[in-house]
């Protein structure tokens, strides 16, 4: 009967009250999900008949988990919220019946189809009954990063995934969820990496028809284009509207739209880059990394992604192989 530890590199975790005995379910399932999800957890209905399981899969970036349980009120509080590290944000969505949440004086009811993104820095309550729901916690800074101010305060919490991109983004965490057991901790990282660049995309609301000049089309093209390009240490705003065949102006205003700039993305890209390799089992001198990623120097590669992660790449890597270390001694 162990308890959820901490996540370390890449790990599989499940529980279930079914093999704890029915007086000890209630006190059990509380310490489990506490410790593996942030968030306080007291079922409300009868001990002896409380029934839940957890799923957790996760890295030190992101955890992907699925909960069911018959009766159950989580909370987060502000003091709670001030000790996360990384100002986590997580995002919920019912598989199965519906959730009920509570944050900064609204209470919303959250359906199939239906998800919702909770803020990092605030009181919150989630409610669930005879429900099977799924969530996906984020570092804070990896939205932060994507959405520009103005488009993180009007961002809508509540987010339909039936239809559009949404269902694209719910379809891929099934995915992700199905194909746990055959993915490294830097596969994992890195779809979720999509992952949020997908549900940035979705709070904007690119997933709407553009009636003035396509603008979510050259968006998604220009995101395309940079991934694709992004070690070209040449890459600009200018060349990729020319490549593609706009004007450096409407490259400009479709990312506008989505909360960034050329510049921002094409460095977000390569910092992206930077990360996936750094957790890549084939030793890359940073100096070496920095001309492959596109950056004019190591110096200009480690003051970007120092600003960007809180470490330097080294220290980047030195901690996140002494977490595989941690992890295969714990096996």
């Amino acid at each position: 009967m162990s308890i959820a530890p901490p996540v370390s590199s890449y790990s599989i975790d499940s529980w279930t009250t079914d093999d704890v005995r029915p007086p000890e379910r209630v006190e059990y399932w509380m310490n489990v999900v506490s410790a593996a999800t942030r968030y306080r957890v007291d079922p409300t209905c009868s001990p002896g008949t409380f029934r839940g399981r957890l799923l957790r899969i996760g890295t030190v970036a992101y955890t992907l988990g699925r909960a069911s349980a018959d009766c159950a009120q989580g909370h987060r509080t502000a003091a709670m919220a001030s000790e996360d590290p990384h100002a986590t944000r997580t995002l919920l969505w019912p598989i199965r019946g519906e959730l009920l949440v509570s944050q900064d004086g609204q209470e919303l009811r959250i359906g199939p189809g239906e998800a919702f993104l909770a803020s990092s820095n605030s009181r919150f309550e989630a409610k669930l009954d005879h429900a099977d729901i799924a969530l996906l916690t984020i570092p804070g800074a990896e939205l932060d990063h994507r959405l520009r101010p103005a488009a993180r305060r009007s961002a809508p919490r509540i987010l339909g995934i039936n239809r559009g991109l949404g269902r694209v983004l719910a379809g891929m965490l099934g995915e992700l969820f199905a194909q746990r057991a055959h993915l490294s901790a830097a596969e994992f990282d890195a779809i979720c990496d999509r992952l949020v660049d997908l549900l940035c995309m979705l709070a904007v609301g690119d997933d709407r028809p553009d009636t003035e000049g396509g603008l979510v089309e050259v968006e998604a093209m220009v995101r395309r284009y940079v991934r694709e390009h992004a070690t070209d240490s040449s890459l600009t705003g200018a060349t990729m509207a020319r490549a593609l065949g706009w004007s450096l102006r409407q490259v400009q205003l479709a990312l506008q739209q989505a909360g960034t700039t050329p510049r921002d993305l094409i460095r977000e890209e390569r910092l992206a880059l930077v990360h996936e390799r750094l957790r890549s089992p084939v030793h890359i001198v940073i100096g070496e990394l920095a001309q492959t990623c596109g950056f004019s120097s190591n110096s200009v590669l480690s003051a970007a992604f120092r600003q960007r992660y809180g470490i330097s790449p080294r220290e980047f890597r030195a901690h996140y192989l002494l977490g595989m270390l941690q992890s295969s001694i714990a096996r």
